[in-house]
């Protein structure tokens, strides 16, 4: 079946298009009589014609193919709108859009079946380019059927991908190999290589789009190694390589949305999913090595300015301004292992930040010294998973939780732990907030066990009322904030059992209550805060990320898709939103989700080149 997508609201559009007796492998598009029509291809060896306005099928089957039916693409004939397939029969046929009737006898020639069949203008008439299972490839004329000089061999094995587009004015051909597994640019007047052939997809390839960003021509492909990547069209250099898919991505198109342009890509995963292709432009021009990890962000005022904070696998803290994009000080360096676990509060009059790290120390960081404050707090016997703060009566608090099993208070001021370690849990625990109870400051902690542990953070004793408990799968992240006056908790869980549908879960603090839980699936990060006194949650799956209202627990505005998968979020409470995505972070505010001037920021301190205001859906 075929499905119709909304970008803009990435909703379905009307019921699937049926009639297909197979899978469906080829599709185009195409407007007839001023209607947008799309043409379909199916194992079934049948292609078709659909209304898109109305979901019907129009006229009859193209039934004339003898095998499957793989390729198919749309033209012009005599000024008729034609589609042209190409078959696992060998033969390459023209259609007649409006009457279904073939236009010419069949092109034959191919030793084999035709994988997939592409047109293009060359020297003053539109000639059918085809591609075969041993890597031939065939010019013939649209008009006549004739064959126009030999075939070439674009690849050793299967061409899996064909495409046609102008390059400084020549017609050439983008051929994908299917087992070499790389990218080949042809002159189709001269039948040679352009350059050498595009190397970086670690397996075949099934897809490739054109377009041209900011005057410069690019390609774009979609691999079985569950990449897409961007490339310069004229010299073949790999610009991007965008991350998000968990399966082969077989094809790939591009659009413009609100005016910006986007790829879309279709997975064997069952998802489809949008790219910012600008993002691939500026990440190109980032320097050399930023390309570290985010694991950890938050957000902090030093000197009157706020700050964005961040922790990385490259074992160092960094710093950028808000507003500006700009780095903010030199990193800070001490950890000698990935910085997993940030947050900040205020020590006397200076803004600290807590970080934890599998070395199994939490430091402190003045922010505006640019300096470590005293030793590093040392106790854990495993790396530190999460760190909260508070500041009960004006005297600053540290939570800290790790894979040793045990949750932590620390005095920032002394240096020492406040009570003995918390070690009710009998796994290691992944995460920790903290929250006030009835005008009592508490931890509320979540295992790999399961368990959700609530202890008073003076004397980091658990709290024998009814707390959530037995979680049940293994708790991932864990975030705390106020609604309708209650303090709450929100859960996410490991996939437990192999579910697909591994919800958000809202807990009452006080009681341990259950109270719903939010409609976002597979969440790999979670936080939660009061913007402008309204409570929200802000969460990621994959390269997705979703912002919620927690007092209606519906979603506010469109997903936000990023380039790569996200990392970390945090939000504040004036509506600032930072997200980390594997090789930089970005700052939106919310509800609006407008991109901040500051753009986007990279993991080791340099800035992405972005200086204007740029929407974002949302």
């Amino acid at each position: 079946m075929l499905r119709l997508w909304d970008l803009a609201t990435d909703q379905q559009i009307g019921s699937p298009l049926t009639g297909h007796t197979d899978a469906v492998h080829g599709l185009a598009t195409a407007t007839l009589d001023g209607r947008p029509v799309a043409v379909s291809a199916g194992n079934d060896k049948s292609a078709r014609v659909w209304d898109l306005t109305t979901g019907r099928q129009i006229g009859s089957p193209f039934t004339a193919h003898a095998a499957i039916v793989r390729g198919v693409t749309t033209t012009r004939l005599h000024g008729r709108p034609a589609a042209v397939t190409g078959g696992f029969d060998g033969a390459v046929r023209v259609w007649d859009l409006a009457t279904g009737e073939q236009l010419a006898e069949p092109f034959t020639g191919h030793e084999y079946m035709v994988t997939k069949v592409a047109t293009a203008e060359l020297d003053g008439r539109t000639v059918v380019v085809s591609s075969g299972s041993l890597g031939k490839i065939r010019l013939s004329d649209l008009a006549t059927g004739e064959q126009l000089g030999e075939p070439f061999t674009a690849h050793k094995d299967t061409v899996s991908t064909l495409a046609t587009t102008m390059l400084q004015g020549r017609p050439v051909a983008v051929t994908g190999g299917h087992y070499d597994g790389t990218v080949r640019v042809w002159d189709l007047a001269t039948r040679q290589p352009i350059g050498e052939p595009w190397t970086g997809h670690e397996r075949g390839l099934d897809g490739v789009a054109f377009a041209t960003l900011d005057g410069r021509p690019v390609a774009l492909t979609a691999g079985v190694d569950r990449t897409v990547r961007l490339w310069d069209l004229s010299t073949g250099k790999q610009l991007h390589v965008f991350t998000g898919h968990t399966d082969f991505v077989w094809s790939v198109d591009i659009t413009m949305l609100d005016g910006r342009p986007v790829a879309v890509t279709g997975s064997s995963d069952g998802t489809l999913r949008t790219w910012d292709l600008r993002f691939g432009l500026e990440a190109e021009e980032l320097a050399a090595g930023h390309r570290r990890t985010v694991l950890a962000v938050t957000t902090a005022v030093v000197d009157g300015n706020p700050v964005v904070v961040a922790g990385g696998d490259d074992h160092s803290v960094r710093l950028w301004g808000l507003a500006s994009g700009r780095p903010f000080g030199q990193p800070l360096m001490g950890h000698d292992g990935p910085v997993r676990a940030l947050a900040t509060t205020i020590v006397g009059d200076r803004a600290v930040a807590v970080t934890g790290s599998d070395d199994r120390t939490v430091r402190l960081w003045d922010l505006a010294a640019g300096r470590e404050l005293g030793a590093p707090l040392t106790g854990h016997t495993a790396p530190v998973c999460s760190v909260a703060t508070a500041s009960p009566a004006g005297q600053p608090l540290i939570v800290t939780a790790g894979a040793d099993k045990t949750v932590r208070v620390w005095n920032p001021a002394t240096g020492e732990q406040i009570g003995a370690p918390g070690v009710s849990h009998r796994r290691w625990v992944r995460a920790v907030d903290t929250a006030v109870i009835d005008g009592t400051p508490v931890s509320v902690a979540g295992s790999f066990h399961g368990a959700i542990r609530v202890r008073e953070l003076a004397t980091n004793r658990q709290i024998h009322t009814s707390s959530p408990g037995r979680h049940g799968p293994p708790v991932q992240q864990l975030a705390t904030t106020v609604v309708g006056g209650q303090p709450v908790v929100l859960t996410t869980s490991e996939d437990w059992r192999r579910e697909e549908d591994v919800p958000v879960r809202l807990w009452e603090v006080t009681t341990g209550r259950h109270l719903g839980r939010l409609p976002a699936v597979n969440v790999q990060v979670l936080t939660a805060a009061s913007v402008h006194g309204h409570p929200v949650a802000v969460t990621a799956s994959g390269p997705m990320v979703e912002i919620w209202d927690l007092t209606t627990r519906r979603r506010i505005g469109s997903r936000l898709h990023f380039p790569d998968a996200v990392t970390a979020v945090a939000v504040d409470e004036a509506g600032h939103i930072v997200v980390g995505f594997r090789s930089g972070l970005a700052v939106f505010t919310a509800p609006g989700a407008v991109l901040r001037e500051a753009g986007e920021f990279t993991d080791a301190g340099g800035v992405a080149p972005v200086a204007r205001r740029r929407r974002a859906r949302g």
